[in-house]
């Protein structure tokens, strides 16, 4: 009898385990397929360019300082490097020599909030709108395989790769966060503290802190800076903006992190109003960015992301036609509505901002409420910023709900202008502000800079929206025209096409 029982016993846990790692593998597949890992990659290789000696002629040149337009310049590229400036400069022998007249130079973009996820389609896309740096703010080992080969010459902007997002969590979801995403779950200080080291040997470019606790937080950002790498993300769910006067926390991945504080310190806006939300917020401006001036922290600023949740919210069906959906990858777009609270995705009936269909008339009021709100929070404090000269960088949280890479930026960029910011201001915070935080070789148009350069067809000091008008991207030297450029975007969309479930005709 004992036998039999021990028997059954054993069979029922063999079979639980059985079907947990069942339910775990279909799960992962799942996450997987969100996070784009089953669209048709397409072949990279057949835009490969050779780094060429290449003379521009006769164009327009953005000054060093960002402020004014340089006529009839000539521009040498060498091996990879700007090797002249010059006001008719003498063409090399043998060089390729492009037309620039009627042409304005600028450099090349730089999207400081990215993420691949498992979607390497999008490096062909930032490439095609001109982003020839992207910083992806908490990404696996691979990443760091994936940065090596741009580094070699896979065509695809330069990567700064943060480490995985560091997290406090309890013991079981910790480790079910762990199995599902790219996050790592610290179980103490000395803990966190390791992984600091860990991926300081890796090789990771920064690293990444998500919602740790609060001894965790401080640890890390000391050993980090230790150390000598800097930290990005978000900040402890506990964190009082206090913190800033003190934290070595070296740039905040996005304005809603303060935006997020400043509410919990406010309390209910729907109960007390959004005006005097507003004023706590105007009030709190301005100690907020003492302390950030003081300890010299970079801003993201992922401000298309944040107004774009109440269109959503409003209007999504509305809001997924003023984007290039076509482009996305279609694990991104597609989602998943496995269950009510985990719904991922871009479309009706997958989107985690859209109001559920029998949300009552005073829910829709609240919510409409609360994200208006919470949209004109970053106004009021992007405005102080740019006033009070805070270095901000542009980043657009590309794979968020309907941020298509490499477009974003320019719809990023537009939205800083219509914020406060000057065209000029909007392309320093896109070009020279995060060349500088990386101390990177690029940046400007100068002697001895990296040939990493956007030739547009229209002046973007004069209206921003210009810097879409591309003609010409020039990678580490390597030359891509405009022909090539589109032959980029319709390979990405092709491969989406053939991998796509449901239909998005209607949203194009």
């Amino acid at each position: 009898m004992l036998k039999t029982i021990s028997k059954w016993l054993f069979s029922l846990l063999a079979c639980s385990l059985i079907l947990a790692t069942a339910y775990l593998l279909w799960f992962k597949n799942g996450v997987n397929f969100i996070y784009g890992a089953h669209t048709e990659v397409v072949d990279h290789s057949v835009f490969a360019t050779p780094i060429q000696l290449t003379a521009i002629t006769d164009v327009s040149v953005l000054s060093p300082d960002g402020q004014t337009m340089l006529p009839n310049r000539t521009v040498v590229i060498d091996g990879g490097a700007i090797t002249a400036v010059s006001v008719d400069g003498t063409i090399p022998t043998n060089a390729v020599v492009i037309d620039g007249r009627g042409k304005y130079i600028i450099p090349g973009f730089v999207d400081s909030h990215a993420h691949i996820l498992k979607s390497p389609n999008d490096l062909l896309l930032y490439v095609a709108n001109g982003v020839t740096h992207i910083r992806d703010l908490g990404g696996p080992p691979e990443r760091l395989k994936l940065r090596d080969e741009i580094e070699q010459g896979r065509v695809g902007p330069r990567m700064f790769v943060a480490s995985p997002p560091i997290d406090s969590m309890g013991l079981l979801q910790g480790a079910f966060w762990e199995l599902i995403t790219f996050h790592k779950n610290t179980r103490s200080v000395e803990h966190a503290k390791s992984l600091v080291k860990e991926y300081a040997e890796q090789g990771y470019d920064a690293i990444k802190i998500y919602h740790l606790d609060m001894p965790s937080y401080r640890a890390v950002n000391e050993l980090a800076a230790k150390i000598g790498i800097p930290t990005t993300g978000h900040f402890p769910l506990s964190l009082e903006l206090s913190e800033l006067a003190v934290t070595q926390q070296k740039e905040v991945a996005h304005i809603e992190e303060i935006v997020r504080v400043l509410i919990r310190e406010f309390g209910s806006i729907n109960d007390k109003g959004s005006a005097a939300f507003y004023a706590h917020v105007e009030t709190r401006s301005e100690e907020i960015i003492d302390n950030i001036l003081a300890n010299d922290i970079t801003v993201n600023s992922v401000l298309w992301f944040m107004e774009s949740i109440h269109d959503q919210f409003s209007n999504l069906e509305l809001a997924l036609k003023e984007v290039r959906i076509e482009y996305a990858n279609p694990g991104l777009v597609e989602g998943t509505d496995d269950a009510e609270d985990f719904k991922v995705g871009w479309l009706p009936g997958y989107n985690q901002f859209e109001l559920p269909s029998d949300a009552s008339e005073e829910s829709r009021i609240n919510n409409d409420i609360f994200w208006r709100a919470r949209e004109k929070a970053h106004h009021i404090l992007i405005k102080a910023m740019i006033r009070r000269g805070v270095n901000i960088v542009v980043g657009t949280d590309s794979g968020a709900n309907l941020v298509v890479p490499g477009f974003s930026l320019h719809d990023e960029l537009k939205s800083l202008n219509n914020a406060g910011m000057s065209p000029a201001q909007a392309l320093a915070s896109a070009t020279t502000n995060p060349a500088n935080s990386m101390n990177s070789n690029a940046g400007s148009i100068e002697v001895g800079r990296r040939a990493d350069i956007v030739m547009l067809n229209h002046n973007p000091l004069v209206d921003i929206e210009h810097t879409r008008a591309i003609d010409t991207v020039i990678l580490n030297g390597r030359v891509f025209g405009r022909a090539q450029l589109n032959a980029m975007l319709e390979a990405v969309k092709a491969a989406n096409e053939n991998s796509r479930k449901i239909n998005i005709d209607e949203y194009r």
